[in-house]
């Protein structure tokens, strides 16, 4: 588990929400497992709602089946492209953190504490 960069389709139709988004904001990921044209889909949606685009196909399989299995995924955007003359279409690609409780302890300082609670958490002392 770690963190994966990932790219996104559909962009095309949201340039007016993806020319406010800035690299390190955090988004959001929903699962769509009703959509018509794939079983996995999975929408990205900056935090006032707006819908940036979706997970292409090939990612959007693994991050379903985590989010399927209940696992939590933190998500931010890596990086803006295009905007500019010679590519005046932007695009998005963002990062999928698999195991967001971790980088929260550990950027707290706790991580050490907190992976021990996990690691004996429900084990009898002997």
């Amino acid at each position: 588990m770690g963190t994966y960069t990932c790219n996104l389709s559909g962009e095309s139709y949201r340039q007016d929400t993806i020319r406010h988004c800035r690299e390190g904001e955090r988004v959001i990921l929903k699962r769509e497992p009703d959509n018509p044209y794939d079983e996995n889909a999975v929408a990205v949606f900056r935090q006032n709602g707006d819908q940036i685009a979706y997970l292409s196909r090939d990612n959007a399989a693994w991050v379903a089946h985590l989010m399927d299995e209940g696992k939590e995924l933190e998500a931010r955007i890596k990086r803006i492209t295009g905007g500019t003359r010679d590519k005046p279409t932007r695009g998005v690609l963002i990062d999928v953190n698999t195991a967001p409780e971790y980088q929260q302890e550990k950027t707290s300082g706790t991580a050490t504490a907190g992976l021990l609670k996990r690691l004996f958490r429900g084990r009898q002392r002997d």
